[in-house]
């Protein structure tokens, strides 16, 4: 019988090895590995006092017993046995028992299986025991290589590339590159299989990373400017050894067109290395991207949706709360060796979940939040469609509209709040209003299916943490659905609607069809045609449920597919429009471990016929509803934003482009970058549709001729007709005081915008240099280096740091006037303060030049504040960080927004001869809308 030390061992070795067995290869429990390791703790001395004290033989206690019977036969009878049976019965007379004990000692059994399958020490074989104990030893040690490994890849000298968005007009490429000694990084493209003679097969230069900072732990975005319209496979390579390809989608707005083909796009999440764990794996591996990479050639996909828990910060161990613990996990994930077969070629765009954060995290936006969303941003939210750093937003591609959701920054607290408390939120009240105004905007010509992208999943039939998902917050949860539900049913045309989310590591699809009888929801028959899908699909590579888990509990939510087994799982979406008809189809293919197990088509509803005038002259109550309660064709811009950092990649186009008048994707795209114009639309952080992505509010255009400015004149009203001013039209001249005007001079120019004397100034403005040659007298021509300056950024500066000052600025309405010249006196038709706001765009236009300003006069406040005021904003508009330096010089045209971008410059000697012109800024904004959106947007910036 074992002794007690014995029984310790073996319990604490039991104990390790199942406990060792979950955490390597079920599930990673960040409890495990301290109760391993207390139970190895706990082995080795019961381990070494059952060696030492179990005995190595056992007592053997032999008892024999021997029983004597003695018999008598009857009277007169022989004793006679074998006449017993004729002769009477024998009778016993007596008996004796004997009782034999015989105590020694024997060997005890070697039983080799059971000390290796229970690890208990074996005092006959010092072998078997130390291989038990070895046994024990590389469970712990495998646990401990696991947990620790990892740790020593810290990844501060990873060097790599990925393709973020792509969309018709560009692709965003994440470059990080530590090695200062490689800079700049130039990046270039060329078209794969090119169409002579209207495809360019040369490697072009498509622009690049001056540097990188710790900042940003030392990462870069580069948007790469498409030239074709068409959709085309492009290559590009990078001049730190950096290669790949992608694909530009179908253009918006053409997506009915059944020649573009099936659009393909994948859905998954969650990813944690080295899981299952083999020992022979890198520490990095991720073997769910190498069943990703094995079905990718086959799929053709445009891009991957990522659905969060791109890292496990607290998986296998929460290790710190910094931002460089944070930084190191995203780092880890680009460093395996199996992410560049998915990486380079293939579009990934991100959205947000607990494990970036902290596991089942509801703590709205404090704590460990802003460690945690630093690296988010500058390796998945830069990357991203959208407004910079945006946790949700919204894009169009191909046939689908998306809106991906941030289900974490804005959540109320899960522990005080019901799941049918009607105050409780997920989305916070500004994502809401977007997602809502997402739903009921008439989609895009060609659009059928709007996907709305969810972290966690939208059903509530998962029993287990149901109040982590959107069945924890069941209010809003049902106003969504309505909206989803009035998007399937629209008078303009219903699309399908598809709900797409990960996080339970499994897989289910249900249905949610709205109540019956509702007449809502029922203007082409059954209920079923309104009906929303979820597909729910995960992980890329993480544990898996031993056991279902998914419970249907009524009819709001159907089951239409439920399997929980599998460590790689992800969905691949293929939308085809269906040519001749109105209809489009949406099959959705369910990959397990890299095969695929299930599928299944899906329809958008049918288009709505016009019907008789009566039929058009009819409204439905939501319709009707939009425009009394949600009509939100407001003014509200969308910028970027910036400062002397826009040196290091300033917008740019080639002049070639912008003047192809067979492809207007060039001119499309500089009125783009220029374009910081408010839009009759809510626009908020997830974006717009409508709204400009690249709003700068100037560009420069390289390679333009500049023999002759007649080129340079071609290229303004390639835009829009030049304004003529008292300066004439189209301007080419030298500083020679031609006109009273200081620009006519060669004395330095502080920041300053133009034409602040009229009720309507120029909307833009160009400056192209010519020549800078020597000075009448010979002098050597150098200086006149010029200075831009994002005045919307400034005056953010100056209301954060003093807000009265902003708003003196703001109310002072000012005498501009223009006298300089003979004969000419021009004045606005009423005075305007320096800041021009709207009550929702909030700031739109900034007059700002001290030699065009009359008296201050005794207005809103005394003349002292306003002069208060303005010496802080002409000391922010100076700051050495918010002002762009660069040199003009022959070829390159700079056009700005002169409502917005201050510009100025340094003295210079010698002749420059300059030649540009104004814009007005409603020509400009017609050109924009009619090159980047399409009719139906356009109209809807009117109708709604």
């Amino acid at each position: 019988m074992a002794i007690r030390q014995t029984k310790a061992a073996i319990a604490a070795a039991v104990g390790l090895r199942v406990l060792s067995y979950i955490f390597l290869r079920w599930s990673m429990l960040p409890p495990l590995p301290p109760i391993i390791f207390a139970l190895f703790a706990a082995y080795l001395p019961t381990f070494v006092s059952g060696y030492r004290k179990e005995p190595q033989y056992d007592l053997v206690d032999e008892v024999d017993v021997l029983v004597t019977e003695t018999t008598v036969e009857g009277e007169g009878r022989p004793n006679n046995r074998n006449n017993a049976a004729n002769r009477g019965e024998e009778e016993v007379v007596a008996e004796d028992i004997t009782i034999q004990e015989t105590i020694f000692v024997e060997d005890r059994p070697l039983s080799p299986w059971k000390t290796l399958l229970t690890g208990a020490p074996n005092p006959r074989s010092l072998a078997l025991s130390l291989a038990t104990l070895l046994l024990n030893a590389l469970c712990v040690g495998l646990v401990a290589d696991r947990l620790f490994r990892e740790r020593l890849y810290m990844g501060d000298d990873l060097s790599f590339v990925r393709l973020g968005y792509v969309s018709e007009k560009e692709a965003k490429l994440l470059i990080r590159e530590p090695d200062q000694s490689k800079m700049p990084i130039t990046v270039e493209v060329h078209i794969k299989d090119p169409h002579p003679p209207f495809d360019n097969p040369l490697w072009q230069k498509a622009g690049g990373v001056r540097w990188t900072t710790n900042e940003t732990d030392y990462t870069a975005v580069l948007s790469i400017p498409l030239r074709h319209s068409k959709k085309r496979t492009y290559e590009w390579r990078t001049s730190n050894n950096h290669s790949g390809e992608f694909t530009a989608p179908p253009p918006v707005g053409h997506a009915e067109e059944t020649n573009y083909g099936p659009f393909t796009f994948l859905s998954t999440s969650c990813i944690i290395p080295r899981f299952p764990y083999n020992p022979l794996d890198h520490p990095l591996s991720i073997p769910g991207l190498r069943h990703l990479a094995k079905v990718l050639p086959t799929l053709n996909a445009q891009f991957m949706l990522f659905l969060g828990d791109f890292i496990y910060a607290d998986v296998p161990r929460y290790w710190d709360r910094s931002v460089d613990y944070y930084r190191q996990k995203y780092r880890q994930v680009y460093a395996s060796p199996d992410w560049p077969a998915v990486g380079q070629n293939l579009s990934w765009i991100h959205a947000l979940d607990d494990h970036e954060i902290f596991n089942d995290w509801s703590a709205n936006r404090t704590g460990v939040y802003s460690s945690a969303i630093d690296p988010f941003h500058h390796y998945h939210a830069a990357a991203n469609p959208g407004p910079k750093n945006a946790t949700y937003f919204e894009f169009t591609q191909g046939p689908a509209s998306f809106f991906l959701l941030d289900t974490r920054s804005f959540r109320s607290d899960n522990a005080k709040l019901p799941a049918t408390a009607a105050n409780k939120t997920m989305l916070g009240t500004e994502q809401l209003a977007d997602l809502l105004a997402w739903l009921r905007r008439p989609a895009p010509r060609g659009v059928r299916w709007k996907i709305v992208a969810s972290s966690v999943p939208f059903t509530k039939n998962w029993p287990v943490n149901t109040r982590d998902t959107w069945g924890g917050f069941l209010a809003e949860r049902h106003a969504v659905l309505e909206a989803m539900w009035d998007a399937t049913t629209s008078q303009s045309g219903g699309v399908g609607v598809v709900v797409l989310s990960g996080d339970r590591h499994e897989f289910a699809a249900t249905k949610f069809p709205p109540p019956e009888g509702d007449p809502r929801w029922q203007p082409r028959g059954s209920s079923d045609s309104a009906a929303v899908w979820e597909f729910s699909a995960s992980p890329l590579n993480q544990f898996y449920s031993p056991m279902p888990t998914y419970r249907q509990t009524d009819g709001e939510d159907v089951l239409i597919k439920y399997i929980h087994k599998g460590n790689s799982k992800f969905g691949a979406i293929t939308i085809e429009n269906m040519e001749g008809g109105d209809q489009s189809s949406l099959k959705y293919r369910l990959f397990i471990d890299g095969e695929e197990v299930w599928n299944t088509v899906i329809l958008s509803p049918s288009q709505v016929s016009a019907g008789s005038f009566w039929d058009r002259s009819s409204y439905r109550w939501d319709f009707l509803r939009h425009y009394m309660y949600n009509d939100l064709r407001r003014d509200k811009p969308s910028r970027e934003l910036w400062g002397d950092e826009i040196q290091m990649k300033p917008p740019e186009v080639d002049y070639d482009m912008v003047m192809d008048e067979e492809d207007d994707h060039g001119i499309a795209l500089l009125t783009d970058m220029i374009g910081s114009t408010p839009l009759i639309l809510h626009v908020s952080r997830s974006g717009s549709n409508l709204s400009p992505q690249r709003t700068y509010g100037f560009c420069f255009v390289k390679y333009t001729p500049y023999k002759n400015p007649e080129d340079t004149k071609k290229l303004l009203e390639r835009i829009a007709f030049i304004r003529e001013t008292h300066y004439g039209g189209f301007y080419d001249f030298k500083p020679d005081l031609a006109m009273a005007d200081t620009a006519y001079t060669n004395q330095a120019l502080p920041p300053h915008t133009d034409t602040t004397y009229f009720t309507d100034p120029a909307g833009l403005q160009a400056f192209h240099l010519l020549s800078h040659e020597p000075g009448p007298h010979g002098e050597r021509p150098y200086g006149g280096a010029s200075v831009l300056v994002d005045g919307f950024k400034a005056a953010q500066e100056l209301r954060a740091e003093d807000v009265g000052a902003y708003n003196v600025l703001r109310t002072v309405r000012l005498p501009w006037h223009a006298s300089g010249n003979k004969g000419i006196t021009i004045r606005p038709a009423i005075n305007f303060p320096v800041f021009e706001t709207h009550h929702a765009m909030g700031l739109y236009r900034i007059r700002w030049n001290n030699d065009d300003r009359g008296v201050v006069p005794f207005d809103k406040v005394r003349p002292e504040e306003w002069y208060k005021a303005a010496a802080k904003w002409n000391e922010i508009i100076n700051r050495p960080l918010l002002q762009y330096w660069f040199q003009m010089k022959p070829g390159t045209v700079v056009i700005f927004d002169n409502w917005r971008v201050l510009h100025g410059r340094n003295a210079f000697k010698g002749i420059r001869r300059i030649c540009g012109g104004y814009i007005n800024r409603d020509d400009f904004m017609s050109r924009w809308g009619n090159l980047n959106l399409s009719t139906r947007e356009n109209l809807y910036r009117v109708i709604g």
